[in-house]
């Protein structure tokens, strides 16, 4: 079945794929495109904040406890999250309770009542939800990896923060202006996979509050995004001191490409053989080899105007830095890298991240959620909704005819000093010049 689209008179998009399983369940996403990259200095937090205040009631549904139940009660999963790209609201439920979970959520969305009394207590709650997140060593290491590899774009800046929480910050006037610009009909997209036919689903949307075009008053301000990168000439540190902790976090992370770039699915290939698994190069070392970490991985995202690839381990600190004839995880870390650049890649390492691949998209097919996901973004960011390739012919279209020279390029290309950023969380400090003794060694 082919991916179909519409958009409604009022801008409102909706993309819809049939369902791959036989159970009668539905998956939606609404996505809002309104995230951390849209946001100024003194609105920090401003998009998290929103996606909070959508489930604090509307007229028709003023009790908070209320719209949950209405999910609850049929046994439905409902969920939101904020990105830096984009405010996420996520349905799933059996397909006879699509058309009512689509009008509570578009209630929610369009008809929040943003109470100032509720503003004042969900902000208490989110400052609580920082506060764990500031205690959770991995998120405050992503945080400033994050900030490393994206430095002069608008996506250098984190979701939310403690330090954006301050007097001068966040003022509800503000923030109410926000919610009613970019929470507007033609501002989302709402992704849909479904065992239902897309004229019956087309006709449910006519009976939301998305068909609707509500009133909104534009801000002083208009936020755009923001793309330049600040160039860097050598590889960057950072060294995170976090009293407390029992191990030391690590990652090296490099600049890479464009998610419209070919190159991103053969760097998704080689995450995987680097650190997709028990299998991977850095898996078999450090943990099967060197018996010095219980967890390693390798990731690669992709914005708009560039991407990223990420080494990621945890171990105690004893182990981080080599000791006499004792390698340590830092060390490993970059003699792994190295030998990927030095003598690359084999063709039984590609076979096997290929069949990693492809065995793991067909698993999404059953969940649905992948899917759904991935065709409310393919819209949000790409330029032709015409060209957005099923997510189950991604394998055979992008995967399948990557070669060794593919891979071997793409490494030469990306994985340079200039490119390089380097992160480590630890409970005391750490010495810079032993750690830029082992990452400059970088071919």
């Amino acid at each position: 079945m082919p991916i179909l689209h519409h958009t409604y008179p009022n801008g409102f998009r909706v993309i819809y794929e049939n369902s791959f399983s036989r159970i009668p369940i539905s998956s939606a996403f609404i996505v809002c495109d309104m995230g951390s990259v849209y946001e100024y200095d003194k609105m920090r937090g401003a998009s998290h904040f929103i996606e909070h205040m959508c489930f604090k009631g509307t007229k028709k549904i003023p009790d908070s406890n209320d719209i949950f139940a209405e999910y609850s009660k049929i046994g439905a999963y409902f969920n939101a999250f904020t990105d830096r790209r984009y405010t996420c609201y996520t349905v799933k439920c059996q397909d006879e309770y699509l058309e009512h979970s689509l009008q509570v959520v578009s209630d929610m969305l369009m008809n929040s009542t943003f109470k100032k009394s509720e503003f004042v207590k969900e902000h208490k709650v989110i400052i609580e939800e920082n506060n764990n997140n500031e205690n959770n060593p991995e998120n405050v290491l992503n945080d400033e990896v994050n900030k490393m590899l994206y430095r002069g774009s608008s996506y250098e800046h984190q979701v939310d923060d403690l330090t954006f929480h301050h007097k001068n910050s966040l003022d509800y006037n503000d923030i109410l202006d926000f919610y009613r610009v970019y929470y507007h009909p033609s501002n989302m997209i709402l992704s849909i996979v479904s065992h239902l036919p897309f004229e019956h689903i087309k006709a449910m949307i006519k009976t939301t509050y998305f068909h609707k075009n509500p009133k909104r008053v534009q801000p002083s301000i208009v936020p755009v995004i923001q793309f330049g990168l600040l160039p860097y000439t050598e590889i960057q540190y950072k060294m995170i001191e976090k009293k407390g902790i029992s191990n030391t976090l690590i990652s090296i992370g490099f600049r890479t490409c464009p998610r419209s770039s070919i190159d991103k699915y053969i760097l998704i290939l080689l995450s995987k053989i680097m650190g997709g698994g028990f299998s991977s190069r850095l898996m078999k070392l450090l943990r099967e080899k060197k018996g010095l970490v219980y967890h390693a991985k390798c990731t690669a995202q992709n914005y708009e105007h560039m991407g990223e690839i990420v080494f990621f381990t945890v171990t105690k600190p004893a182990n981080f830095f080599s000791s006499g004839k004792k390698e340590g995880v830092l060390s490993l870390m970059m003699k792994t890298i190295n030998s990927m650049k030095k003598e690359g890649i084999t063709e039984e390492e590609i076979r096997n991240a290929k069949g990693y691949i492809k065995g793991s998209n067909v698993l999404n097919l059953e969940s649905l959620t992948t899917q759904t996901q991935y065709n409310g973004e393919e819209w949000l960011m790409g330029d032709n909704v015409q060209k957005i390739v099923p997510y189950s012919k991604l394998y055979e279209t992008y995967y399948h005819n990557i070669t060794k020279a593919d891979v071997t390029r793409v490494i030469n290309q990306y994985i340079i000093p200039q490119n390089m950023c380097v992160c480590i969380v630890n409970s005391k400090p750490l010495a810079l010049d032993k750690v830029k003794h082992d990452c400059e060694t970088l071919i």
